[in-house]
């Protein structure tokens, strides 16, 4: 009784005496609550010897003041999520858009019982706040991540359909130029979360049944009826030909920014030499600067830089700020650029 007291009515910044500790807990567990202070100092003793041991399920114990920690005064358990921490994560889920209101409140209710009542007192005023209706399309995202996650633990395939909008608004499933509808399968390996959206890395499995040549994502929140393969197990991720063995995610988020496909390959590029916190913001930091060297423009110091990504990758970036940085090698990549380029002064050279 007294520990769950100290979970919900104390944290870091709420401390408690002990005559607040009798009075809590005689409110919360009523008659059977009702213990004296030769008890609570039992209990205390206890909680403190268990929490040695168990902090790592229900946080830490403190007590006492600076200059003696074994009186039993400022009351506390330090949680294993501090406030702030909590707060990045609930806002992480409350900007998550994809996912229906009601069950981000859930997500969001369950994380907070991870801290004392004092956090949940301050985020309850906006917690059942009706937000702006979003145009984000909703599929059944809860129940996608759990199908999701099970065929990944289990080594199964799954199938699903992709859904988009249509001009009125409506969802539909994607079709081939026949009108059917796309069935998907595909070789589960990892989720990844990256710039707002959930994705599921995986292969997909080409219609003659063939071994997959390459590595895919998808949206989880497009994704409709998911159902696990159960006769069947995954092509493993590193026997697919360019793909590194021992791949992990942070390397693969590096080389897919926005999660855009396409494999993966060198890029060099020419950029001023400020331009390298643009580079570790998008690329990540497996980055090689190849050489230094000064910009024709104001004579500034410029430097030529290696990263791994996909062409489209490299061109959203490259179209971003096309101002300063200008794509090296592939040729072919810095055709492409030079191309769309032309394209786009061909259109806006035009009157409206």
């Amino acid at each position: 009784m007294v520990l769950y007291v100290l979970l919900k009515y104390s944290d870091e910044n709420h401390v408690l005496e002990k005559n607040k500790v009798l009075e809590l807990t005689a409110a919360e567990f009523g008659g059977r609550g009702e213990i004296n202070t030769k008890t609570l100092d039992r209990s205390l003793d206890a909680i403190m010897s268990f929490l040695d041991i168990k902090s790592d399920l229900f946080g830490k114990y403190k007590q006492g003041t600076k200059n003696d920690e074994t009186r039993k005064t400022n009351i506390r358990i330090e949680h294993i999520f501090s406030d702030y921490e909590l707060r990045y994560l609930i806002d992480m889920v409350s900007s998550c858009e994809y996912i229906k209101i009601g069950e981000r409140q859930k997500l969001i209710e369950k994380l907070l019982t991870l801290a004392s009542d004092y956090i949940l007192s301050d985020f309850m005023p906006h917690l059942y706040k009706n937000s702006i209706k979003s145009k984000v399309m909703r599929t059944d995202f809860n129940e996608n991540l759990k199908e999701i996650h099970k065929a990944i633990s289990e080594k199964r395939q799954i199938k699903f359909f992709r859904v988009k909008r249509e001009i009125n608004g409506i969802l539909t499933y994607e079709t081939d130029e026949n009108g059917n509808e796309i069935v998907y399968v595909v070789n589960p390996y990892r989720t990844v979360f990256n710039d707002g959206f959930y994705y599921l890395v995986c292969s997909r499995v080409p219609e003659n049944n063939s071994e997959p040549n390459k590595i895919s994502n998808y949206r989880i929140d497009r994704m409709s009826e998911i159902e696990i393969i159960n006769n069947s197990g995954i092509f493993p991720e590193t026997s697919i030909a360019g793909v590194p063995k021992n791949t992990d995610t942070k390397k693969y988020i590096s080389t897919h920014r926005m999660m855009w496909g396409g494999i993966s390959e060198k890029i060099r590029f020419r950029c001023p030499e400020w331009a390298i916190t643009e580079i570790v913001d998008f690329f990540g930091e497996d980055y090689k600067i190849c050489s230094h060297e000064k910009s024709d423009i104001n004579n500034a110091a410029a430097m030529i830089v290696e990263v791994e990504s996909t062409w489209n990758n490299m061109l959203i970036w490259a179209r971003r700020f096309f101002d300063f940085v200008e794509i090296i090698s592939p040729l072919s990549l810095r055709q492409r650029l030079r191309d769309d380029i032309a394209e786009a002064y061909e259109k806006y050279s035009q009157e409206v």
